[in-house]
């Protein structure tokens, strides 16, 4: 998966979880204070990624997560540490 279509993906799955629309999510967004995503949406999303691209992400490490490109750049750092698993 390339990194374009995991950002959209990862961008849908917050717009989901909060009132702004996924074309209007940025990266620099701070997911409580910008999408209004509290503790339990944070977690859902953490689900949703689990879920979604098989994922196992540390809760600890889900937690110090705080903007958007946190979120994408912590998707794509253990998506990495799966395909090196594979290989």
């Amino acid at each position: 998966m390339t990194d374009d279509l995991l950002t959209q993906r990862i961008f849908s799955m917050m717009a989901e979880l909060s009132t702004v629309r996924a074309p209007d999510i940025r990266l620099e967004h701070r997911l409580r204070e910008d999408l209004g995503l509290d503790s339990v949406c944070s977690m859902e999303l953490l689900s949703m990624l689990a879920e979604e691209f098989e994922l196992d992400v540390p809760m600890e490490e889900a937690a110090q997560v705080t903007t958007v490109a946190g979120t994408v750049a912590m998707a794509q750092r253990h998506l990495a540490l799966k395909e090196r698993a594979v290989s």
